[in-house]
């Protein structure tokens, strides 16, 4: 599945640049603040110091505006959700779920207003479905492809290892929305030292606990 992020137009400059990145950085604070709904154009402008002309010149509407800004913050949790240099998956399993969760915990904690003002758009923009959609089955493909080609796993106790791995990513990603982006319901808060040590522990226990 493609991203279904607009095309935009992309700066010629160093500093057309560098105002895109300062406009997409203040619509992070501001969609944080006010959520996807309530957020208005204006106080976009405002906290990225440009002019509403200026700030129409590179993002059409809201709408491209907070794609951009959600697939910025899609592609750092792809990347922060790696196991990275210095761990084998092959040799240490639980090392590598281990750093890949905790990169993915931590990235989605520093933008959990953010996540938070995604899951409210998705539910009034298939624009926003999709994107959720296409940054799921992105993580999904690539555990299941780790998977296969390391270690030969197609399937756990007779079930599919894409349907386990899909049952999984779920897990992480609304404990990661219970526990960071709705911190304030909570009775007591969850370090991310807890959440990625609880989360790796269901990784590895149905992935490597049982019979494959």
């Amino acid at each position: 599945m493609e991203s279904p992020r607009l095309e935009l137009a992309q700066p010629t400059t160093p500093k057309g640049r560098k105002t895109q990145e300062r406009i997409i950085k203040a619509a992070r604070k501001v969609f944080g603040t006010a959520g996807f709904v309530s957020m208005r154009m204006g106080d976009v402008a405002v906290e990225a110091a440009v002019s509403m002309g200026a700030l129409y010149r590179y993002f059409t509407n809201k709408d491209d505006l907070f794609l951009a800004v959600i697939y910025d913050i899609h592609q750092d949790l792809y990347r922060a959700s790696q196991a990275g240099p210095g761990v084998s998956f092959r040799e240490d399993p639980r090392s590598a779920l281990h750093r890949a969760n905790s990169g993915y915990l931590r990235h989605y904690s520093d933008n959990r207003a953010v996540m938070r003002a995604f899951i409210e758009a998705t539910m009034v923009d298939t624009r926003y479905r999709d994107m959720w959609w296409y940054m799921r089955e992105r993580h999904i493909n690539r555990f299941v492809g780790a998977l296969e080609g390391v270690f030969g796993i197609q399937e756990i106790n007779g079930c599919p290892i894409r349907t386990v791995v899909e049952a999984l990513a779920s897990m992480t990603e609304q404990s990661a929305y219970a526990w960071f982006a709705e911190e304030s319901l909570n009775a007591t808060p969850t370090s991310l030292d807890l959440a990625s040590a609880v989360i790796t522990n269901i990784w590895y226990s149905a992935i490597f606990g049982s019979e494959t």
